[in-house]
């Protein structure tokens, strides 16, 4: 009787540390279905569920290391009585996790029991599917985010086109081709037979005017929603400028006989062109008024002033725009420029970091400007 009564203890025993196994793996999958938390609070929980599916859970503690997070149960320390393993997302090794008893514990069947072993895997795997459905999360909420923003981007440049008295047809019409310029490559050359006018979609590009010395001048920095080519259109049909991408940028080519023939049965779209044109033209004129008659500090002045408002709309200039380019379009050479802009961040008119320019005073900098 004695007997049986000691194996229906041990039945029960066995039966409350499985009760406890399942417990434990019960809440993990509760912890695992949060996506949305930031990852070190989900494996903060993670650590603290754990230590109740081993015999020893009083003494027994968690730590995990994922990238540059890590976290502990209280008291964690790292002895020779644990389990440890990998962790991993989709094949690369991500991190680890350790299981260990801080005090020494009776081992007549082992440290951990084979079901304790049997259960650290599975929260290992468990915890590694997590990372993986994570990640791929992530990655679909990006690409959707990605496809929201291409999205409203190409709604807000059918709105510019429409603005500009273009039909649905017209539209159509003129953004058939479109044609991507990575960093520094040539949209239009100087010389060159103008079979296109452009439109920038997306991205920046410099127009500048290449001499005999190999030297250029830069006369206009042209953001997104701009017309480029105007002046070949009922010009002498070749490029007197050349145009080459800043930073990655898309650009519509509209052939000179369609984009003219828009313009003669569309008067509401010539009347925009022009106001397009004079203005181009207006901003042609105050570069050449201020490369003309003003000294080195008021051109360099005058070319930060256009930056901030026209190109950047920002009191900070990025590096899109590199020193070389601000000196030519300043009239400059770059040596000049540079001690120029010295001399301007020494009086806290600027800061310069990391090559990002910084206007701190502009009331001070339009004074230069208009003294020239």
């Amino acid at each position: 009787m004695q007997d049986d009564n000691e194996d229906i203890n041990v039945i029960i025993k066995n039966l409350n540390e499985r009760k406890k196994e399942l417990e434990c793996l019960y809440q993990l999958d509760e912890i695992l279905k949060d996506f949305d938390s930031d990852l070190e609070k989900v494996l903060s929980k993670i650590t603290n569920i754990i230590p109740a599916g081993w015999r020893y859970s009083d003494i027994c503690k968690v730590s995990i290391i994922v990238s540059d997070i890590e976290v502990s149960t209280e008291n964690f320390k790292n002895t020779e009585l644990k389990l440890k393993s990998d962790l991993y997302t989709d094949e690369l090794r991500v991190g680890e996790i350790i299981l260990c008893y801080i005090k020494p514990v009776r081992a007549e069947k082992g440290v951990f029991l084979q079901e304790e072993i049997r259960l650290f895997s599975t929260i290992v795997e468990k915890i590694n599917q997590y990372f993986s459905f994570r990640k791929l999360k992530e990655f679909y909420a990006q690409s959707l985010d990605g496809k929201i923003k291409q999205s409203r981007n190409e709604q807000t440049f059918v709105n510019y086109l429409k603005g500009l008295g273009l039909s649905n047809s017209d539209i159509d019409t003129i953004t058939k081709v479109q044609i991507e310029f990575k960093k520094g490559e040539t949209i239009c050359k100087q010389g060159s037979f103008a079979s296109f006018i452009m439109i920038l979609k997306e991205g920046m590009v410099k127009a500048f005017v290449e001499n005999t010395h190999y030297k250029n001048h830069i006369f206009k920095f042209t953001k997104p929603f701009n017309i480029i080519g105007l002046s070949s259109l009922y010009g002498d049909n070749y490029y007197h400028f050349s145009c080459q991408a800043l930073i990655t940028s898309k650009v519509l080519l509209v052939e000179r006989s369609v984009f003219d023939n828009i313009i003669r049965s569309n008067p509401v779209f010539s009347v925009e062109i022009m106001k397009i044109y004079s203005k181009s033209l207006q901003n042609v004129y105050d570069k050449l008024g201020s490369v003309a008659n003003k000294q080195a500090i008021g051109r360099v002045c005058d070319s930060l002033l256009y930056l901030s408002s026209k190109v950047f709309q920002s009191n900070v200039l990025n590096t899109s725009i590199s020193r070389k380019e601000i000196a030519e379009f300043s009239g400059l050479a770059t040596e000049n420029l540079v001690r120029i802009l010295s001399d301007l961040k020494r009086d806290n008119i600027i800061s310069i970091n990391n090559k990002t320019i910084e206007i701190i005073n502009f009331d001070t900098l339009r004074t230069l400007s208009n003294l020239g």
